[in-house]
């Protein structure tokens, strides 16, 4: 009987504190900033959307902030003035790489004419980073190259750093041009993404021989991929060099992320301008 009665008061007093709860305004106040979603999940280069509607006719602006991992990202701030409660925004932003990196939250806050604040929304962001991204966000150094699985590197290849942008444009940092040989006489020109918006199949890489106007362009698929690494294959025709050499020899680099850095030097130690005989059109090969 005494545990019957314990039940009934816990269960009175469970349902007296709904009640109140249902008539305290504080609790169950309407957002006077409604978002049409306060969650959204996609991957780097998505648009995130979300259309953002007033429940007070005393918000006269709105401040939209950026937030990674609890930090609110310098210079990031859109001021949007709202002249009635019948106003609607359009919210539209890229997700860019390094957007995954954290917690991804935008604030969206209501303010009354005296910049004080009325309320605020937040929308969550999950981002996923494609291997396209990926791809863009490092430089890649070459760390090793084996040819029909013989190893061919040699010390004047460790200095060699390709940088892929996202334009679809790429430059290569050779290092030493004493160990460049005759990647010296080349213009280097864009890349090609090849696979899903998570996983790269292959990539190719577009340039142009020496006084060249013909586009050579380097085919190579992807073994492996992260952040840490990236090896890549290509078949080439060595078949002039005897057994067991053929005219689809495999070859295999290695190269290792790293980050992007200001020392990246395109065409080092000679002058990029001599660099410009053909015509190049990222995107279009």
């Amino acid at each position: 009987m005494k545990n019957v009665c314990i039940l009934i008061g816990f269960l009175s007093s469970m349902l007296l504190t709904l009640f109140s709860c249902g008539k305290d305004e504080s609790i169950h106040q309407e957002s006077k900033v409604k978002l049409e979603k306060l969650f959204f999940a996609g991957y780097t280069g998505d648009t995130i959307r979300t259309t953002v509607t007033f429940g007070s006719g005393e918000i006269t602006k709105m401040v939209i902030t950026k937030w990674v991992n609890g930090e609110q990202l310098p210079g990031f701030e859109i001021d949007v003035p709202v002249n009635s409660i019948t106003d609607t925004y359009d919210f539209e932003q890229l997700i860019a790489v390094g957007d995954e990196e954290g917690t991804l939250v935008y604030t969206f806050s209501g303010y009354d004419v005296q910049d004080k604040l009325i309320d605020a929304s937040d929308l969550v962001v999950s981002v996923t980073l494609t291997d396209f991204g990926r791809l863009s966000k490092f430089d890649w150094k070459l760390t090793g190259q084996t040819t029909n699985g013989d190893d061919t590197t040699t010390d004047e290849m460790l200095d060699n750093v390709y940088r892929l942008h996202s334009d679809l444009s790429w430059e290569y940092d050779w290092g030493d041009p004493a160990g460049a040989g005759f990647d010296v006489l080349n213009q280097y020109c864009a890349w090609k993404y090849i696979g899903t918006e998570l996983k790269a199949d292959s990539i190719y890489l577009i340039k142009f021989g020496f006084l060249s106007g013909t586009p050579t362009i380097d085919k190579y698929a992807v073994l492996r991929l992260d952040d840490a690494g990236l090896w890549i294959q290509t078949f080439m025709d060595l078949s002039w060099l005897g057994d067991p050499y053929t005219e689809e020899t495999p070859v295999m680099e290695k190269f290792v992320a790293i980050p992007k850095s200001s020392d990246f030097t395109p065409y080092r130690g000679e002058n990029p301008a001599n660099y410009n005989w053909a015509t190049c059109t990222p995107g279009n090969y």
